[in-house]
């Protein structure tokens, strides 16, 4: 038996999407209609598939699929896993292990600071992913919009892709948004739906009627909750739910008075790859939360399966310094999971007592992948 580790070719696209609705148990072309843009057979795109081929045939795969989101004015390109399975006849050999460990290797290669999935948290914490970036799910009735006298905005319903350039033109508005180089595409995702109005739009994802799901809404002028009374009002229905980040927060302050009910949650599950390029890109926001703090420097390791990265963290004046490497003193080494929790914000992590204050009041680092971005 041969195996070697490589990336999908062009020319077996068609075979590589039967086993993927194989592996999964997925009807065909269910991930083209998926990830338009992330399943075609393009040289690009197949590069982001890496598989273990079996004796000439492929037996598992990761994708690492490249994701840009600016959250709260911080841009972070992510490494977006999917389609992460093995078949039938191949399991229990750890391919699955092999692949993700060559992911992570790939993703530093290749730029990728850190990296968003959805999963299992305990079939991911294995190799260093952690659930983290709060979002609020908020969901609105028609009583408690009609008890607020919200106005219906005028909207009308359109096909995904031919709002294209009226959403490219408006995404980047919101705080927490995606860079889509390929929209037009993504927008053919299996039931999407769009509104649209003179200076806005909302995406749902589903057919469901009495129950709008909404993934992303924006308004140039403010009125989301006109244009989600709206919707509910087109499709006769009873709720909207949104999912929104907790780093939007000036659109939750103008919402909230219009919510029904609401839960919080984690928007995925992350991994930070290189610690020194999550932070540098993230200095003027941190020097935002720097303003005030008391002088501090700090050196943290994140302790991996293959190696240690350390890097100093250092405020001085309100400037924040990030440098590569072991500068100073205390030294903490956290593990992966620690170290996402505590970058991006998730649970509470035991070597908070040792960090300074100040590092604790810095951080977490913005970071939020749309629902229209998921992998």
């Amino acid at each position: 038996m041969t195996t070697k580790i490589r990336t999908v070719r062009v020319e077996e696209f068609e075979d590589f999407m039967r086993y993927l609705e194989r592996a999964f148990g997925h009807s065909v072309d269910f991930f083209r209609r998926f990830g338009p843009h992330i399943y075609k057979p393009t040289p690009e795109v197949c590069a982001w598939g890496y598989v273990i081929e079996e004796n000439g045939k492929i037996v598992s795969h990761v994708g690492v699929y490249p994701i840009e989101v600016v959250t709260a004015g911080v841009p972070l390109k992510l490494g977006g896993i999917g389609g992460v399975s093995t078949a039938v006849e191949a399991r229990g050999k750890g391919y699955m292990t092999q692949l993700l460990y060559h992911a992570i290797d790939e993703m530093r290669a290749q730029g990728y600071p850190a990296s968003w999935l959805g999963g299992d948290r305990q079939r991911y914490n294995t190799f260093g992913w952690e659930g983290a970036a709060l979002s609020y799910r908020l969901i609105f009735s028609a009583r408690s919009l009609g008890r607020a006298d919200v106005a219906l905005a005028q909207i009308e319903e359109v096909r995904p892709w031919e709002a294209a350039t009226h959403i490219a033109r408006l995404m980047p508005l919101s705080d927490c948004h995606a860079r889509r180089p390929d929209l037009e595409t993504q927008l053919h995702r299996a039931d999407l739906r769009v509104w649209v109005t003179e200076d806005g739009y909302a995406m749902a994802d589903g057919q469901d009627r009495d129950h709008v799901r909404l993934i992303e809404l924006v308004s140039a002028s403010g009125r989301e909750a006109e244009m989600i009374r709206a919707i509910i009002a087109w499709n006769d229905g009873e709720t909207a739910t949104w999912e929104v980040s907790v780093w939007d927060e000036t659109r939750i302050a103008r919402i909230m008075p219009y919510v029904s009910y609401g839960t919080a949650g984690y928007s995925g599950m992350y991994r930070v790859n290189d610690l020194a390029a999550v932070l540098r890109a993230a200095i003027p926001w941190l020097e935002r939360r720097a303003a005030g703090l008391r002088d501090f420097a700090v050196s943290l390791g994140i302790r991996e399966h293959d190696r240690t990265q350390v890097t100093t963290i250092a405020v001085c004046d309100g400037a924040v310094n990030i440098e590569a490497g072991y500068h100073a003193e205390p030294y903490v080494e956290l593990d992966p999971l620690s170290a996402v929790r505590l970058v991006f914000g998730g649970p509470a992590i035991p070597e908070a007592p040792h960090l300074p204050p100040g590092l604790l009041a810095l951080l977490p680092v913005p970071v939020y992948v749309p629902a229209l971005d998921h992998v």
